[in-house]
C-alpha cells in the first residue's frame, strides 16, 4: 500500500512540474480539431521603417504555417479557429483584438499555437530594458505606444491561457534586437532572448525561440522564401526528422531544428527551446496529407540523410534554475535546453557517440565538463558532476 501511495504521488508530482518524457496516465486526451486555436503574424512590411529594414520572409512564414495547421497533417485546426495575420492586416491593434478573441474562444483542455515572425528591439523605457515585438504600424520612435511589449505576451500565454492543455509559442525574431543598428558601447541592453525565454514559465508550453542572445535570425532566399528556423520547423513536422508510428512529438520537432538550424547558418544561429513541455505531445500526423509547401532540401547538403546506427542519449538531471545547457563537439553545438525548476530533466536523443563538452550558462558564466557517450542512454547528474 505504502508503495502503490509513492507511485501515485511521483506520478502527480511529475505531472504538475511538465517533466518531459515522465508517463503519468493523469493527463486529458488530445483534444480534437474543435479544441485547436492558432494566431499566426508574420510582418515583412512596416509601414514606419525603411524598406531596406524590411524582411523577405516572415509573411511566407506565417501563411505557409497557416496551411499546415489547417491540414490533416497538422491537426485539422477548423478556418475559423486560425487566425492569420500578415504584412498590413498584422497591426498591433489587430493583434490585441485577435489575441483576445483566442482568449475568450480557448477552452480547460484546448491546445493553441501563437508564432510571431517579425522585428524585435530591446530599448531602455524609464529606469528598465523593455523588448517588443514589431508589428506592421509600428513607430520605431514610440515603441511602448505602438509594438507590442514582451510583458505582454507573457501574460497572455502564462495567465489567460493558463487554461490551455499545450501552448505551442514560437518566435522567428533577431534576439539581438538592435534592428541593424550597432549597439551602443556604453549602453549594455539585454536581448530579446533574455526576456522571450521568460515567456512559457507554467506547465504545458513549448517555446521555441529562433537563437541565442546577440545571433541574428537569418533568412536564406533558397529555402524556399523562409527564415531558417521555419523552414527547419515545417520541414520536422512534415516527417524530415524522426517520427513515431508516424507521429512527430515535440521531442522529434525540437532535435531536428537543434541540429539543422545551426548546420544550416555556419553554427551562426543556436535555437532555444524552454522545458516545461510534454516531450510526447503530438505535433504532426504523418499518414494524413499535409499541403503543398515550398521546402527545398538544402544547397550542398544532405542534412535528413544523417543517421545514427548506434545512437546515443543524454539525460541531463540536477541543473539549477534559469541555467541552460549545451552540447558542443568541434565546431557544432546542439541546445539541450533550459530549466524552469530543479526537477526538470532535460533529454536530447539520437547523437553520434564520441567525446562532447557539456556547457552550462547561468547568469553569464560557463561551466564545462568533458564526457564521453558511447552507444545507448546517458544521465549527467550536474550536481555530481559527472555521468553517472
Amino acid at each position: 500500500m505504502k508503495r502503490l501511495l509513492l507511485w501515485v504521488l511521483l506520478c502527480l508530482t511529475a505531472s504538475a512540474q511538465g517533466i518531459p518524457g515522465m508517463q503519468s496516465g493523469l493527463r486529458p486526451e488530445m483534444p480534437g480539431p474543435e479544441g485547436r486555436w492558432a494566431l499566426l503574424v508574420g510582418v515583412s512590411r512596416y509601414r514606419e521603417l525603411p524598406e531596406r529594414q524590411w524582411l523577405s520572409s516572415c509573411a511566407t512564414d506565417a501563411a505557409d504555417l497557416a496551411l499546415f495547421l489547417q491540414s490533416g497533417r497538422g491537426g485539422s485546426f477548423p478556418a475559423d479557429h486560425v487566425k492569420l495575420l500578415t504584412d498590413q492586416q498584422a497591426t498591433t491593434q489587430n493583434v490585441r483584438l485577435s489575441m483576445d478573441g483566442l482568449i475568450k474562444g480557448v477552452r480547460p483542455g484546448d491546445v493553441v499555437w501563437v508564432f510571431f515572425a517579425c522585428h524585435g528591439k530591446v530599448e531602455r523605457y524609464g529606469a528598465g530594458d523593455v523588448a517588443y515585438l514589431l508589428m506592421h504600424d509600428s513607430n520605431p520612435e514610440f515603441l511602448n505606444a505602438t509594438a507590442l511589449p514582451m510583458d505582454e505576451v507573457r501574460r497572455y500565454v502564462d495567465v489567460n491561457l493558463r487554461q490551455a492543455y499545450q501552448i505551442v509559442f514560437v518566435t522567428d525574431a533577431c534576439h539581438a534586437g538592435a534592428l541593424g543598428a550597432a549597439p551602443d558601447p556604453n549602453q549594455r541592453l539585454s536581448s530579446m532572448a533574455d526576456q522571450l525565454m521568460n515567456v512559457g514559465d507554467r506547465n504545458g508550453v513549448l517555446n521555441i525561440m529562433a537563437c541565442r542572445r546577440d545571433e541574428s535570425a537569418v533568412e536564406d532566399p533558397f529555402l524556399g522564401g523562409h527564415g531558417v528556423l521555419t523552414y527547419a520547423l515545417l520541414r520536422s513536422l512534415n516527417g524530415m526528422g524522426d517520427s513515431q508510428d508516424g507521429v512527430v512529438r515535440a521531442q522529434d520537432v525540437l532535435e531536428y531544428v537543434g541540429r539543422t538550424v545551426p548546420r544550416l547558418t555556419d553554427q551562426q544561429q543556436h535555437p532555444r527551446h524552454s522545458t516545461n513541455y510534454l516531450d510526447e505531445f503530438p505535433m504532426a500526423y504523418l499518414k494524413q496529407a499535409g499541403p503543398l509547401l515550398r521546402l527545398p532540401d538544402p544547397r550542398g547538403s544532405v542534412l535528413d540523410a544523417v543517421r545514427v546506427s548506434s545512437p546515443a542519449s543524454l539525460r541531463v538531471v540536477g541543473g539549477a534554475e534559469n541555467s541552460e545547457f549545451y552540447l558542443v563537439r568541434g565546431a557544432e553545438q546542439r541546445t539541450v535546453g533550459r530549466v524552469l525548476s530543479a526537477a526538470n530533466t532535460l533529454v536530447l536523443e539520437g547523437l553520434q557517440p564520441g567525446a562532447y563538452d557539456l556547457v552550462q550558462e547561468l547568469q553569464g558564466k560557463q561551466t564545462h565538463w568533458s564526457i564521453q557517450l558511447t552507444p545507448g542512454s546517458h544521465s549527467f547528474n550536474v550536481r555530481a558532476g559527472g555521468l553517472e
